[in-house]
């Protein structure tokens, strides 16, 4: 068990804003399903999706294997000082994720699986290993710590992934009605049936669908 981590500095609003507004570019699905969850919760999927995209952006950033290796292991670094209670390094992103580890609401041996997951996928260079399924989890004990939806959830990410990354056009399995308190963290997977008739919906589109998806729990 980890130390109870430092105090440090929140981040300021113009700060969350920022690390928001990255997320809302570069995870519009999610983002959009994170808008219906409590703010507190609001926040720390932010921060956790903002951890994602650090660690999946790195197939992108660097082209030998040797410095991506370096870029994972910063992170495993940084969430293990968060564990022992060491001030956050001066990342936003870490920042961010000091505040929620602070408050409860994100453990870094969780992220630290996410590290794990997505590192394997680079050295595979195979994005269907990228870790989307715990990535989902995480959200969804994040808003809930009990719900019976863990099976669906590791059924459908990898499902809903492939299909946004315009690798199959099968829409996946059919699943059963989501609880309605996880629903901020998966009512993104309904865009399922949009990926794979027409490829990447609009805006509108997008917001309509994962509406739709937080009020009736079909995905």
């Amino acid at each position: 068990m980890g130390s109870m981590p430092n105090t440090t500095n929140p981040l300021s609003k113009s700060q969350w804003a920022a690390i928001d507004k990255r997320v809302r570019k570069v995870d519009e699905d999610r983002w959009i399903s994170s808008r219906y969850a409590p703010a507190a919760q609001r926040q720390a999927l932010t921060a956790l999706y903002a951890l994602a995209y650090e660690l999946a952006r790195v197939r992108l950033a660097v082209s030998e294997e040797t410095l991506g290796l370096i870029r994972f292991q910063w992170w495993r670094e940084a969430l293990n000082e968060l564990d022992e209670g060491k001030p956050a390094r001066e990342h936003d992103v870490c920042l961010a994720l000091a505040e929620e580890v602070a408050a409860g609401r994100l453990k870094p041996g969780a992220m630290q699986r996410l590290v794990d997951g997505y590192e394997a996928a680079f050295v595979a260079q195979d994005r269907s290993q990228e870790p989307e399924a715990w990535l989902a989890l995480i959200a969804a004990s994040l808003l809930a710590s009990h719900h019976d939806w863990a099976e669906e959830i590791r059924d459908v990410a990898p499902a809903y992934a492939a299909l946004r990354r315009s690798e199959t056009k099968a829409f996946g399995p059919h699943v059963k009605s989501v609880p309605k308190s996880i629903r901020p963290a998966v009512a993104h997977y309904r865009l399922r049936k949009h990926y794979s008739e027409k490829g990447e919906p609009n805006a509108v589109t997008k917001r309509l669908s994962i509406l739709k998806a937080i009020r009736t729990g079909q995905v």
